[in-house]
């Protein structure tokens, strides 16, 4: 049965997650300090407040049902949470600077975005940000958070990967309406195709439509935000994926001409120092980027 946050049992809630992560009693008391029969009463007290069973005990080793993998998953966000709010409370450790490194692309793609909503949540931090090649594989010893095109060789950072994007094609509502019906890919190449020096449009073609004619004509760019800032001038079709042009969806000043896509060849990841190292304020920024990351690519 669901529980009131009135009458949330917090120390069983603790118990099983540290005994679901471990999946052992005898490690999960001793990491609270506690009896193995103390954890043993609070799992079986919570399980009777829930009305589920949490574990399979029907084995020699402890399992988790279907049941408890989903509330062990929720109960760990929630400590986690939980655990670093605390770190939000000391001024000092929030207010500074914090050196945010990225590609051009990234920065005006989208992470704009995030730093505007950032910075307004949180006005005591300082960003600075500096620019960094797509596929640099070292980042510069003051960077606090990177966002990075292609994954670097940092084996004393935390790397994670973002996402992987799927390009698919985009113009102006207004050069849409000039030009003829787009029904099948190999009709894109009868308007003027945008590319950037990462080559999305051969790749794309020669997937979707390998034996449509050249396009009529083509203009050809460094930058992939140059290649999205020339489409919504009506100069041709680019390739974009979601998150790189979500707000313009939104707003109509790019239209999506086709469902078909192609996955880029390198993904997007964030890194951050490692865990003992990291900062208040460079965490604050990466679990930021995080949330906008996911709410962007729905």
């Amino acid at each position: 049965m669901p529980l009131s946050r009135r009458k949330l049992p917090l120390n069983a809630l603790r118990a099983f997650e540290v005994a679901g992560r471990h999946c052992h009693l005898g490690l999960a008391a001793e990491e609270l300090g506690v009896t193995h029969g103390a954890i043993s009463r609070q799992i079986r007290s919570l399980e009777e407040q829930l009305g589920i069973t949490l574990f399979d005990r029907s084995r020699k080793r402890l399992s988790l049902t279907a049941a408890g993998r989903r509330l062990l998953s929720s109960v760990g966000d929630a400590l986690d949470r939980i655990t670093e709010s605390t770190l939000y409370l000391d001024p000092d450790s929030m207010s500074g600077s914090l050196v945010v490194a990225t590609t051009p692309s990234i920065s005006t793609g989208w992470l704009f975005g995030s730093i505007r909503e950032f910075s307004r949540r949180y006005p005591e931090i300082e960003l600075r940000l500096v620019n960094i090649a797509p596929g640099q594989e070292t980042l510069p010893p003051e960077v606090g958070v990177a966002v990075c095109f292609g994954e670097p060789r940092e084996s004393r950072r935390d790397v994670r990967e973002l996402f992987r994007e799927r390009y698919f094609p985009v113009c102006s509502p207004a050069l849409l309406a000039e030009g003829e019906a787009v029904s099948r890919p190999a009709d894109l190449t009868r308007y003027p195709l945008i590319h950037d020096r990462h080559g999305r449009w051969q790749r794309w073609l020669a997937r979707h439509a390998p034996a449509a004619p050249g396009a009529t004509h083509n203009l050809y760019l460094e930058e992939v935000f140059q290649a999205l800032g020339a489409a919504r001038e009506g100069c041709g079709v680019a390739l974009a994926d979601r998150i790189e042009v979500a707000n313009d969806l939104r707003t109509g000043q790019l239209v999506a001409l086709a469902d078909e896509t192609v996955e880029a060849s390198q993904a997007h990841y964030l890194v951050t120092e490692q865990a003992d190292r990291v900062t208040v304020r460079a965490r604050l920024f990466a679990d930021h980027v995080l949330r906008g990351v996911g709410a962007r690519a729905m």
